[in-house]
């Protein structure tokens, strides 16, 4: 409340400053254009400010309304912060329906992770015990340490990424209300195949003394867990499988689900296939990592204006008015990281995880370079379900040209006024004006409020028809004649509706509003094209002869 009266404050004093200057500059005016030998106007007679302002001559007239309409930026701006700050409350009301829902989700896998056992020699100095330190000493020695190799034994795990990796997606959209708000959210059915094959993983480090088959882990990586609505078995390997929450403490996938994955029965080369279907929800956004030597995902919904995100675009996609159907076709080449490799140099930036070094977090720091990163987030591809006609852009749009509009429909009045009010005798003072453009501001805040209830176009139409006939009620009792109301009303409508096409143009709402301010140009230089004669176009211009 005191920032809305300080604000207030603000605006009486600067229009103070510019009532000020307007009077002063008027005063100026006035004392050098005085006829000589006229009377000398005295400061603070506003008489003849008063009579100029009940009929203004065509050129002050188009001053003066240029003025107004620049001082419309004020209830302008106001307009436009109150648009943004219900933008911003929407978009906190739309994070809480998706974080109930579910985030923009990013799913990722299915990895094996396969624990093994390193073996390796190390020395180290140990002291003298107090007998040997005895025997050194007779012998004449100085030693007081000796060196000792023991077996140090330490165990890590292995990440294998499978051969072959085919996701195919059924998404279905659905929108859900809070309070007057509404979020659009979806449900990915996804069917997943393919193949790994077993590999030799004993080269990842010269040490390893035993790969341990029977405890690997089927590893699947997932945005939000609590987005997920069903699962089916795993199949893996022609065994089936229970899936258990959680990932194991995979730092790569830090969130997900896993299943027992008992491999020992296979050799070295063998391919071992899965398959399972998965039922999540999601928000904004579905992205999918192709981590497999061939990755092959397809990607069907009913929605109609996908937008295609990620590090590649689809090789084939077809969008109609009744959905989508997008395919993508990835190698392994696209990437910068191998099949298999120690569990340690994989990470992921998309969510942000931390190093871990002999499964603490590092605070060595040698012990990131002791290792490279595998980044299983560097290449993703994906869709986002695209809001072509979002409200509270269409509203930021719509404040962004509303100077404009209003200095267009400022431009009409003074036409159809200078054409009436000469014929009638009635002419409208520049009082008038400042009501008709406040009243001209009134229509962005009521598209405001309206459409947040019954929808943009419903708003549209009703804040253009309300503003129309109330400018048009105006003007017609301002003027005492219908006439210029009626060709008011007409030009306003007409800027109205060419306002809501450009708002609803993507590729071409620049041209179109270029296009309207060259046409308004064009019509000024018409009206004024006259105003440095004073007899009009029938006055001939004869050359005095003498």
């Amino acid at each position: 409340m005191l920032g809305f009266l300080l604000g207030a404050l603000f605006l009486l004093a600067c229009l103070a400053i510019v009532a000020a200057g307007a009077i002063t500059a008027w005063w100026i005016w006035r004392r050098m254009t005085l006829a000589e030998g006229g009377p000398a106007p005295k400061w603070g007679d506003l008489s003849a400010l008063r009579s100029a302002l009940k009929g203004p001559p065509v050129m002050l007239s188009i001053i003066a309304v240029a003025v107004i309409a620049l001082v419309m930026n004020i209830p302008m701006e106001y307009i436009d912060n109150l648009t943004s700050e219900r933008y911003y409350r929407y978009k906190a009301v739309a994070d809480g329906i998706a974080s109930t829902w579910g985030e923009p989700q990013t799913f990722t896998g299915p990895i094996l992770h396969v624990p093994y056992t390193m073996r390796y020699q190390v020395s180290e100095e140990v002291p003298l015990t107090s007998a040997e330190l005895a025997l050194e000493q007779s012998r004449g020695g100085t030693r007081t340490h000796k060196e000792v190799r023991k077996t140090v034994e330490e165990h890590s795990a292995a990440l294998v990424l499978p051969d072959n990796l085919a996701i195919d997606g059924a998404v279905s959209t659905d929108v859900r209300y809070r309070s007057i708000y509404t979020a659009r959210v979806y449900s990915a059915n996804l069917k997943v195949s393919g193949n790994f094959l077993k590999p030799d993983i004993s080269g990842i480090d010269e040490n390893i003394a035993e790969v341990h088959w029977n405890r690997a882990t089927f590893v699947v990586g997932i945005t939000s867990n609590k987005a997920i609505r069903s699962r089916s078995e795993l199949s893996l390997g022609g065994k089936k499988a229970d899936f258990l929450p959680g990932t194991g403490g995979i730092v790569a996938l830090p969130t997900g689900f896993s299943a027992d994955a008992d491999l020992s029965s296979f050799g070295d080369g063998d391919s071992v296939d899965f398959n399972f279907d998965i039922s999540v929800g999601g928000s904004s956004s579905l992205m999918l990592t192709p981590i497999g030597v061939s990755s092959v995902f397809t990607v069907s919904s009913e929605w109609p204006h996908p937008n295609f995100i990620g590090s590649g675009l689809p090789a084939k996609r077809k969008i109609t008015a009744s959905g989508f159907k997008a395919d993508w076709s990835v190698p392994n080449l696209v990437r910068n990281y191998p099949q298999a490799d120690d569990v340690r140099t994989w990470s992921n930036s998309s969510l942000n995880t931390k190093w871990r070094y002999g499964g603490d977090e590092s605070e060595t720091p040698g012990a990131i370079e002791k290792f490279n990163s595998h980044d299983l987030a560097e290449y993703a591809v994906g869709v986002e379900f695209f809001e072509t006609v979002f409200l509270y852009s269409l509203l930021m749009r719509a404040t962004k040209f509303g100077i404009l509009f209003i200095a267009l429909i400022f431009l009409g009045v003074l036409i159809f006024d200078n054409y009436y009010g000469r014929k009638n005798n009635v002419k409208l003072a520049l009082t008038q004006y400042v009501i008709i453009g406040v009243g001209l501001a009134l229509f962005y805040l009521t598209l405001l409020a309206a459409s947040e209830h019954i929808g943009f176009t419903a708003a549209y139409v009703a804040a253009a028809a309300v503003n129309a006939v109330m400018t048009g009620g105006y003007v017609a009792s301002a003027m005492r004649d219908r006439r210029p109301a009626i060709s008011v009303m007409a030009v306003q409508t007409l800027l109205y509706a060419f306002l809501f096409f450009i708002l609803r143009m993507e590729d071409y709402a620049l041209v179109s509003g270029t296009a309207l301010l060259v046409a308004a140009t064009a019509g000024l230089m018409f009206v004024t094209r006259n105003v440095n004669r004073p007899g009009g176009p029938s006055v001939k211009r004869t050359d005095a002869a003498d």
